[in-house]
């Protein structure tokens, strides 16, 4: 099943291949620069495109007629009833109705899946997400990302691909011991003895609650046992009771994962000496002195010689440690081996979903994948802006350092799974977000969830409510007798938004933002909602008229039509279709 957009795209590269191969344009020629617009206000026909203008472009011979041209090739296709183009060079562009009526029925052959297609042929693709360190329960600085990643598995499912969702344990390390050294803090604290939190160390009550249970099962059995059984012991339970807390909280937004995996056992495997070997072979590795960096790179600096990875060599503007002078590997030492983990999985591309305080991690990770994948672009990275709350107009302050951070299960017990998961993709992941938590519940046009939901409640509404009338019982089975002349010019610019879902579909995977699926939910339930008021006062709007069969026919099948593909935006999302509000 092809979307009409996909088709003219296609005819119109196809076109471009073939004036190439006439000579009539050079070959600089860039396929990728044709656009299609499908739902702007500006456009003045079904659809517009900027074809004619990147031709004229390129045109070897500029005393060549290439408008005219262009109406002769483009008049053979036989799915255009006309086009006009405009002074700026646009081409306009009209469907033959008969057509899109064609495509409108292919909407109830396979209602559940409408819009999905096979596009990736079950190719696998990781996609990582969260990874949080498992120190502290999610907060707002982890649920866009995980909200992103989430939602780009399920585009990629949806187009044909083979997907795994990942979350990195990140189970060993300092943080992990300071982590176990605050956990024993609080369990020495129940045993009747004062503690001083340092500034280093984890003060979130979280803590407490995880002391409470070995306290109640093993009293103060761990004052005297031997100190490094201890610390790990204490280690191992902080990390496993805070890891089963994150999946309980993920839970409640309905994102489960396929892989967990942990740092420790990619250490035990030993995949870092894999790496080792493999950057030793080719010559990218050197002991070096490396300037001293700014901000978070401090952390592995060290003022003597460490082993070096020539990362400048590839995407990076400097070499990066690999292994410390004392003999230890570096936190991207261990990163490249879990990512050479993911590559002998046979992924066809890994996907990484970061918080936008490790950009500057992306240039040395890319190298190095690049080195062990053997493939450009093998690793894409996304990476996600904060999110600022708003609550009663005011900023909510938040400090990790001091335990003071607003949790994912709180926020959805203040506005729901729905609201955070729509809210979290509404924008540009790479653009800073501010969240109003006061806003996100109102009940009106300002509230996109509330919205879009209310318009698929509607269309509902209607559908069952046609169920009364025996002759409007089975509407579909008489789709052949869909009348397209009795349709306005406001139903028509509906019936072309919702045949273009495919289309946004799978353009939503090779851009990578979901954001355009809910910027298009917004605008066609705008439209649904516009309709829907013009009713209250035209009555020829009016959807339900016992007197005007095929009338009533045509209008319970393009809004049922456009109930099936809110559905299925809804379902990528990941939020409900409730039938009545």
């Amino acid at each position: 099943m092809n979307d009409y957009l996909s088709i003219i795209k296609k005819d119109f590269i196809v076109l471009a291949e073939n004036i190439i191969k006439k000579n009539i344009i050079d070959n600089n020629f860039n396929i990728d620069n044709i656009s299609i617009d499908y739902n702007s206000k500006s456009k003045k026909g079904d659809i517009s495109t900027n074809f004619l203008i990147l031709l004229r472009n390129n045109l070897i011979d500029k005393n060549f007629d290439i408008q005219d041209f262009i109406y002769k090739e483009i008049d053979k296709f036989e799915y255009i009833e006309r086009i006009e183009i405009s002074n700026s060079g646009f081409v306009n562009i009209f469907f033959q109705t008969n057509y899109l009526f064609k495509k409108l029925k292919e909407i109830f052959i396979n209602p559940l899946n409408y819009g999905n297609n096979n596009n990736g042929k079950g190719h696998k693709i990781n996609i990582e997400f969260v990874s949080a360190n498992p120190t502290g329960p999610i907060h707002i600085a982890h649920i866009r990302g995980a909200v992103l990643g989430d939602v780009l598995s399920s585009i990629y499912e949806k187009n044909g691909y083979d997907v795994t969702r990942e979350y990195y344990v990140n189970d060993s390390g300092s943080q992990i011991a300071i982590l176990g050294d605050s956990l024993f803090k609080r369990y020495t604290e129940l045993n009747g003895k004062k503690i001083t939190i340092n500034s280093n160390e984890y003060p979130g009550e979280y803590l407490i609650d995880i002391a409470k249970k070995i306290f109640d099962k093993d009293g103060n059995k761990w004052l005297d046992e031997n100190l490094e059984k201890t610390k790990k012991y204490f280690c191992q339970f902080a990390v496993n009771e805070i890891l089963k807390n994150i999946k309980l909280d993920l839970k409640l937004i309905n994102i489960k994962f396929d892989k967990f995996t942990n740092e420790s056992d990619i250490i035990v495997d030993n995949y870092i000496d894999k790496v080792f070997n493999l950057l030793k072979d080719q010559k990218l590795l050197y002991e070096g002195v490396l300037d001293k960096p700014q901000g978070e790179d401090q952390i592995e600096w060290e003022p003597r010689k460490q082993l070096l990875f020539k990362s400048s060599k590839l995407l990076d503007d400097k070499d990066r440690p690999f292994k410390k002078s004392n003999g230890e590997w570096t936190y991207f030492a261990n990163d490249s081996a879990y990512h050479y983990n993911k590559f002998i999985r046979n992924y066809k591309k890994l996907i990484n979903i970061w918080g936008a305080d490790h950009i500057g991690y992306i240039n040395r990770m890319k190298s190095i994948v690049e080195i062990i994948s053997g493939k450009k672009d093998y690793l894409y990275i996304k990476t996600c802006q904060i999110v600022r709350l708003i609550k009663d107009d005011n900023f909510i302050k938040m400090s990790k350092r001091e335990g003071n951070f607003v949790t994912l299960k709180q926020i959805h017990e203040h506005i729901g799974s729905d609201a955070i998961r729509y809210f979290m993709i509404s924008s540009k992941s790479e653009t800073p977000m501010d969240l109003n938590l006061n806003k996100v519940l109102e009940k009106n046009k300002d509230n996109p969830v509330f919205y879009c939901q209310y318009a698929y409640a509607r269309a509902s509404s209607v559908i069952n409510k046609s169920k009364e009338f025996d002759k409007f019982k089975n509407f579909i089975d008489n789709i052949d007798k869909f009348n397209i002349s009795s349709l306005s010019i406001y139903e028509w610019n509906l019936i072309l938004k919702i045949l273009s879902w495919p289309y946004l579909l799978n353009q939503t995977t090779h851009l990578m933002q979901p954001h355009k699926i809910t910027n298009y939910l917004e605008d066609i339930c705008s439209d649904f909602h516009s309709f829907w008021n013009r009713g209250k006062d035209n009555q020829s709007l009016r959807i339900i008229d016992e007197n005007h069969y095929e009338k009533t026919l045509t209008k319970l099948i393009w809004i049922d039509s456009f109930r099936i593909v809110l559905k299925r935006a809804f379902d990528v999302i990941g939020i409900d279709a409730p039938e009545n509000m």
